[in-house]
């Protein structure tokens, strides 16, 4: 599994926790799970505003903004 990956895992679980749900949840389920993420968030990227030379029209709060929102996080 992905270092990076692992380390969000453990941080949502807890280390104890993400051992029991690890039986559950195993590494190629986490890795798909975060392939899927992530290619959600750069559709959605690929989908926004942009000059003929491929330059985003979006400011950085916006887009981060809105990618919370597209993923229902409240922070």
């Amino acid at each position: 599994m992905n270092e990076r990956i692992r380390e969000l895992a453990d941080q949502m679980f807890g280390m104890e926790e993400f051992e029991y749900a690890e039986e559950f949840l195993n590494d190629a389920f986490m890795e798909k799970f975060a392939q899927l993420i992530v290619r959600e968030c750069c559709d959605w990227i690929a989908g926004s505003p942009a000059t003929d030379a491929g330059q985003l029209l979006l400011t950085k709060s916006f887009i981060t903004a809105n990618l919370k929102a597209h993923f229902g996080v409240e922070e």
